[in-house]
C-alpha cells in the first residue's frame, strides 16, 4: 500500500525556515502543502523555486485554505502562543522550533494548549538526533568508563548577530544566550546524561563590546540527579573569532571528549596515554538531524509512536534555563523542584 505524502504548512522563511524547506523539498514522502512569510519579498523569492507551493502573507488565510497534516512553526518565539492557538483550533499537530516560547509562563500554556486538543507538539530539539550526541548517550548509559561524577561544557564563540544569513532578533531579544543558544546546550546536558537538573547557580552578563542589547555570555554550575556537577561556560560575544568547543565528562574509570561542535568524540581510560577516537557516521548538521527529527514527528502524527522531543520535556529544559536566569538575578542557588513548584508547572511535566 502506498502512504500519501505527508503535508506540511510551513509557517516561517528565515535562515532557519530556509534549511526546513530544503530538508523537505529533498524528500519524497513529505510535501509543502503551504508556505506563511510576512515579507511579500521572501515569498517571491520563494515561488522561483517553488512555483507549485502555495504562498501566504498570513496564517489564518493560509489554514482556512490548505489541507495539512501537520504545521511548521518557524518563526520569531515572541510569537508562538498566537499562532500556536490558530494551529491548534485549526486540528493541526505542530513542531515548533525552539525556544517554544521567550516567557515561561507562555510555553506552559503552549502545552496545555497541545494537551487540550489531544494533538502532538514536537520542539525542533535536531541537536538530540546528531550521531555525536546519541554516541556519548549511548556511553553514558552504558556506563562503558563507569558512572559519571563531573563535567565541563564550554562554547566559546564572536557571533556576528549583523552578518548576513543569521536571524536579526537575538540582537535585541532579553537573553539571547541563554534563550537562543544555551538552550540547546543545557537541553544535550539532561539528554545525553539521561538525568535531571537538581540545582543550578548562574551569572548571565554581557561584555562592553557586546552587540547584544542583553546578556550574550552564560556561566552555570548544574547540580544533576545522582550527584553529577556539570560546569557551563558559553558566549557570543568572545575574543576570537574562531569557535571553541569541549564537553568532557569524567567519570570513575575514564573520560569521554566531545572535541567538536558536531563530532570529534573520543575516550580514554584512566591509565591511557592518549584519547581513542570513537568512529561516527558521517552527517551533515542542521539537516540529517533534522531529517531524522521530522521522521519520528511524523510517526508520532500517524502511527501514534512517542512524541520526540514534546512540549512537556522542553518544559523540564525552559525551567533549568528561567531558574539559571532567576539565579543570576538573585545571586542565589536555585532549586528546581521549589522553582517548578512556585512556577505552578504541571507534575505531567515534572515528576517527583
Amino acid at each position: 500500500m502506498t502512504t500519501a505524502p505527508f503535508r506540511i504548512l510551513q509557517i516561517g522563511l528565515g535562515n532557519r525556515g530556509q534549511m526546513w524547506s530544503e530538508i523537505v523539498g529533498a524528500r519524497n514522502d513529505v510535501v509543502l502543502s503551504g508556505v506563511v512569510d510576512v515579507d511579500p519579498v521572501v515569498l517571491r523569492e520563494f515561488v522561483g523555486s517553488h512555483p507549485n507551493v502555495p504562498t501566504f502573507t498570513d496564517l489564518a488565510t493560509a489554514l482556512r485554505l490548505t489541507a495539512s497534516d501537520a504545521a511548521l512553526l518557524v518563526t520569531p518565539p515572541d510569537g508562538h502562543l498566537a499562532q500556536a492557538k490558530m494551529i491548534f483550533g485549526a486540528g493541526l499537530p505542530l513542531l515548533c522550533e525552539k525556544p517554544l516560547a521567550v516567557d515561561l509562563a507562555e510555553a506552559v500554556a503552549i502545552v496545555q494548549l497541545a494537551d487540550s486538543a489531544g494533538l502532538p507538539l514536537t520542539v525542533g530539539l535536531n541537536f538530540r538526533y546528531l550521531p555525536v550526541s546519541l554516541k556519548m548517550r549511548e556511553i553514558i548509559a552504558e556506563e562503558v568508563l563507569g558512572r559519571p561524577g563531573f563535567g565541563q561544557f564550554v562554547y566559546q564563540r564572536n557571533r556576528n548577530g549583523a552578518r548576513p544569513g543569521l536571524n536579526k532578533y537575538p540582537l535585541t531579544m532579553e537573553h539571547p544566550m541563554m534563550l537562543e543558544q544555551s538552550i540547546h546546550h543545557l537541553d544535550l546536558i539532561r539528554f545525553c546524561y539521561g538525568r535531571e537538573v537538581e540545582r543550578v547557580m548562574c551569572h548571565t552578563w554581557n561584555p562592553s563590546w557586546s552587540m547584544y542589547a542583553h546578556e550574550s555570555n552564560v556561566q552555570c554550575l548544574l547540580t544533576m540527579a545522582g550527584g553529577l556537577e556539570v560546569n557551563y561556560l558559553g558566549t557570543w560575544t568572545g575574543g576570537w573569532d574562531v569557535l571553541q568547543f569541549a564537553w568532557r565528562t569524567d567519570c570513575v574509570d575514564g573520560i569521554i571528549l566531545q572535541q567538536e561542535l558536531f563530532g570529534g568524540l573520543a575516550i580514554a581510560r584512566k591509565s591511557a596515554t592518549e584519547l581513542s577516537a570513537i568512529k561516527l557516521p558521517i552527517a551533515r548538521p542542521f539537516y540529517d538531524d533534522t531529517a531524522l527529527l521530522l521522521d519520528d514527528f511524523i510517526l508520532a502524527v500517524r502511527d501514534g509512536r512517542a512524541i520526540p522531543c514534546s512540549g512537556h520535556d522542553h518544559l523540564q529544559t525552559l525551567a533549568v534555563c528561567f531558574a539559571a536566569l532567576e539565579s543570576s538575578a538573585s545571586g542565589c542557588q536555585v532549586t528546581l523542584a521549589e522553582f517548578s513548584a512556585r512556577q505552578g508547572l504541571a507534575s505531567k511535566s515534572f515528576p517527583a
